[in-house]
């Protein structure tokens, strides 16, 4: 069954061999090796690589899962290999031979180091001629977003903002009023390791996280949550109370959170929701493949119990967003938003705050979003490119407040009609749990 529309997998040949014909004129054809670049042009998540001629049919080379790679791409040939010397041989057969002269291009952020070296001295163009990166080239294409591929953006959106606006308040609200009786299997075999039933007293980041992932089971999340940065890893996203938001931590983001283990620092820990502090739960969205990225922020307490610097905090952060929904259009630079919001910082006097608290803190405002959760563009200092319609971008300002936790907002945004429209939100930019 091909999943991927014949014309939609063509068009995107046509959009990549159309960028690299402006900006590396000089290259023959391009090779790609990351699964989901793969996917994104065929429509299989195969083991293999890709070969994009410039002036000739693209062939999908499959070490393993040929037959399924057949039936779920609308790709004319697909054809198995055991070595990368072999994908000389088959391009030969095929009449569509790599020639000594040839210029190369490779996605090259996808290929390690030892295999690329192996890559290169099994095709004999690389002999004469250096592999040029062309990873900038898939970047772009993927950024802008089909109607085919914002039909899926559009449905995550709505089924993650009726998650986290809606329904997770609702049943946080529920386990704080009466508590959670909750039946376990593991008690009728080894009632040692059945630590935290029959009754569950306390409202915990990580019992949270299970509740969310319990809601967005109904909701068909499709469960993986993939990334693009070399080592980065996500799953399902992240649950933090109080000041478990400024925790230390390596990811490549604004919050701070603790997680269950040092080797598995997501989702949440044991910390315990008390009154008068927040909580934010930053869990992605993923339907059809396709994710969405929302932040939600709660307080457990009403809106006059919020600490003043809190409060001034959220006035920031709306600010902020009405800012991104005046200027995140066709033709803006993402810098300038970068810049237009740190000018508002310095109003604000949050320079320590902002986008982390001292150490978390990280040098963008918001990125890209599609297959994978961190995509281009990036709002953030040196990117220039112009946004264009058809992108879609997760915009998060945040403000972390020591001793307190964290205030922030985090929605995807769609840039469609020369204009914007938030995917992810009703206009709930903080749910007081009372």
């Amino acid at each position: 069954m091909n999943y991927l529309p014949e014309k939609e997998s063509q068009n995107r040949f046509q959009n990549i061999r159309h960028y690299i014909t402006q900006k590396y004129p000089h290259l023959a054809g391009i090779f790609i090796f990351s699964r989901i670049s793969i996917y994104y042009f065929t429509g299989t998540l195969a083991n293999g690589v890709l070969w994009i001629p410039q002036d000739n049919e693209p062939i999908l080379f499959v070490r393993k899962g040929l037959e399924r790679a057949k039936k779920e791409s609308s790709l004319s040939h697909i054809f198995s290999y055991k070595s990368y010397a072999d994908i000389e041989k088959i391009c030969h057969e095929q009449a569509m031979p790599i020639t000594e002269n040839f210029q190369l291009g490779i996605e090259a952020s996808s290929i390690p180091y030892q295999l690329a070296q192996l890559f290169f001295s099994k095709i004999k163009a690389f002999q004469n001629h250096t592999a040029q990166p062309i990873d900038d080239a898939i970047k772009y294409v993927r950024s802008i977003k089909s109607e085919y591929e914002a039909q899926f953006m559009r449905e995550a959106g709505k089924r993650q903002t009726l998650a986290l606006e809606k329904i997770l308040p609702f049943a946080l609200q529920e386990f704080l009023e009466k508590g959670e009786q909750t039946y376990s299997y593991l008690s009728h075999f080894d009632k040692n390791l059945c630590t935290s039933y029959p009754k569950e007293k306390n409202l915990t980041e990580k019992k949270i996280a299970e509740i969310c992932i319990d809601i967005y089971t109904e909701l068909e999340h499709d469960k993986m949550c993939r990334m693009s940065a070399y080592g980065e890893e996500s799953f399902y996203g992240h649950v933090a109370i109080g000041n478990s938001l400024n925790t230390a931590h390596y990811y490549n983001g604004a919050m701070g959170f603790q997680g269950i283990h040092p080797a598995l620092p997501c989702l949440g820990s044991k910390n315990i929701l008390t009154k008068n502090t927040p909580l934010c739960v930053d869990m992605l969205f993923n339907y059809q493949g396709y994710l969405t990225d929302k932040t939600q922020c709660y307080f457990y307490g009403k809106e006059k119990d919020l600490p003043d610097l809190a409060k001034k905090a959220l006035d920031f952060c709306i600010e902020t967003q009405d800012l991104i929904a005046n200027t995140l259009k066709q033709g803006t630079i993402p810098e300038e938003i970068w810049f237009q919001t740190l000018e508002k910082v310095k109003q604000y006097h949050f320079e320590e705050n902002f986008m982390g608290y001292k150490q978390n803190s990280v040098p963008f405002l918001g990125h890209g979003i599609g297959l994978t959760v961190d995509e281009s563009p990036v709002l953030a200092k040196n990117f220039k490119a112009p946004l264009e319609n058809g992108m879609f971008i997760a915009c998060e300002p945040k403000i972390g407040i020591p001793n307190f936790g964290m205030i922030g907002i985090e929605n995807t945004y769609e840039l469609i009609d020369n204009s914007v429209k938030n995917i992810t939100s009703l206009g709930n930019n903080i749910i007081y749990l009372a």
